[in-house]
């Protein structure tokens, strides 16, 4: 199955849940969650359910707080290696990390990090507050729109989660 928001996909066919899970198997997908839910830039604000409240939020920092996710995906992964976790190693956990980091928030990174922390360094005008200066963003629009995407596509990860792995859902927006 692959879901698609925007240009953004994150392709799930490699990810399956087995009946049997592990301990080690659910506390690795509650350190996943943990992680995504506790991050605003990457879901957005619980009662906006469609993720396009970007009220409050300096850009920049949101920014630096995606790419500091894979950093601790990244440990998430090394913490659980495939020798720990379910028996079936084509569907391990790890698996949809690695999608999430490579289809989806790469991509992400890949497009607006670079260019807009350019912009907001070199060209905008640091005498404005944060809200009003963002907003001057050349591509503020398209930017929203892709971020709109990103956490909708993050928060089916969440739902996957709670629900394959029988977590406590802390976002409200989960079904």
């Amino acid at each position: 199955m692959v879901i698609t928001k925007g240009n953004l996909s994150l392709n799930l066919g490699v990810f399956a849940v087995h009946a049997d899970i592990q301990d080690d198997d659910r506390q690795c997908a509650w350190e996943l969650y943990t992680e995504l839910c506790t991050r605003l830039s990457l879901v957005g604000k619980s009662d906006d359910a469609e993720c396009v409240n970007f009220d409050g939020e300096v850009l920049i920092e949101s920014l630096n707080s995606v790419h500091s996710f894979f950093q601790e995906a990244r440990g998430i992964m090394r913490k659980f290696p495939v020798g720990r976790l379910s028996k079936d190693e084509d569907k391990h956990l790890g698996l949809l990390i690695n999608e999430l980091m490579v289809g989806v928030l790469r991509p992400f990174l890949e497009k607006w990090q670079a260019n807009y922390r350019h912009w907001w360094d070199a060209e905008a005008n640091p005498k404005l507050p944060p809200f009003e200066r963002q907003k001057l963003y050349p591509h503020y629009a398209e930017l929203l729109e892709d971020w709109t995407n990103l956490r909708l596509l993050v928060r089916e990860v969440m739902n996957i989660l709670v629900h394959s792995y029988q977590l406590t859902s802390m976002h409200n927006s989960l079904s």
